[in-house]
């Protein structure tokens, strides 16, 4: 693997899931990772999501090689958000890599209000919840990043999306709020090309989440084997961001399993994941 020894990244959203994940691939790459979010103790949570946290997701970043920071932010807060960016400043003195996968969406995904449930019968804070932290807070996020990153004439940004920006996958809100960060990160690239900073809307396959594991105990369907774990989505973040021609594709939409195909590197137990492309697209 190519070292991130000496790049800075932050990554939102990382107390648990798909975002510790990212920090942790990033982590084991060498790389000093700011690690957001909410969640400081996690008391509160149900039983299988008790040591999930910010600081627990920083110090498993340091036991793999790389430097893990806890930052509490609420991305929903454009104060919060700034004194995240003027940290990593103070501290670093530059970032290389910001990854934006904080949602706040998740606090409505029950059966009730999220998956079998017509838009028209949903919560409008549903929609809210979807935008604040989702896709506007990508947006602050994106543009405190780019204040830092064309000073460098470097620089890597990745929006968490997924398959529901292209078609419909159970909620109206989801779906609209997925096609607009798709398009975000497009405009993005096209303003941020000539200051060198890569764009890219990131679609995972089927994840092993933490969540999705407390699930599969309840659901004899659920193959977790043939999930991409976390730390996969982590490791194609890196491939990206040691790709010194990545620029070329900046603004587009690229699939996990098609990353670590191209780049010829496999998920942590050692197998290569198979894109959703056909399933999905």
């Amino acid at each position: 693997m190519k070292s991130l020894k000496g790049k800075v990244a932050i990554v939102t959203g990382a107390s648990r899931g798909v975002g510790k994940g990212i920090a942790l691939g990033l982590g084991e790459a060498g790389a000093t990772v700011y690690v957001t979010g909410r969640t400081e103790k996690g008391e509160m949570l149900p039983e299988f999501l008790k040591e999930t946290s910010i600081h627990t997701t920083a110090k498993e970043v340091t036991k793999l090689g790389g430097v893990g920071i806890a930052h509490k932010c609420d991305h929903s807060n454009d104060n919060e958000v700034e004194d995240l960016f003027k940290r990593v400043t103070y501290e670093q003195g530059k970032l290389d890599i910001l990854v934006n996968n904080a949602w706040g969406g998740g606090i409505h995904a029950t059966k009730e209000y999220f998956f079998n449930t017509p838009f028209w019968k949903q919560p409008v804070s549903l929609w809210d919840d979807n935008y604040t932290v989702g896709l506007r807070s990508n947006y602050v996020a994106s543009k405190l990043a780019a204040q830092i990153m064309t000073k460098e004439k470097n620089g890597l940004i990745v929006n968490i999306s997924f398959y529901g920006g292209r078609r419909y996958m159970n909620n109206v809100s989801y779906g609209v709020c997925k096609a607009a960060v798709d398009r975000l990160s497009k405009d993005m690239a096209y303003e941020l090309k000539d200051h060198k900073v890569s764009v890219f809307s990131l679609y995972p396959g089927q994840i092993r989440t933490e969540g999705m594991i407390e699930y599969a105990k309840y659901d004899d369907s659920v193959d977790l084997s043939k999930m991409e774990s976390p730390q996969f989505v982590g490791r194609c973040i890196k491939a990206l961001a040691t790709d010194s021609n990545a620029i070329k594709d900046t603004g587009k939409i690229l699939i996990t399993a098609e990353i670590a195909k191209h780049y010829g590197f496999t998920d942590i137990d050692g197998k290569q994941p198979k894109s959703l492309r056909k399933e999905l697209w």
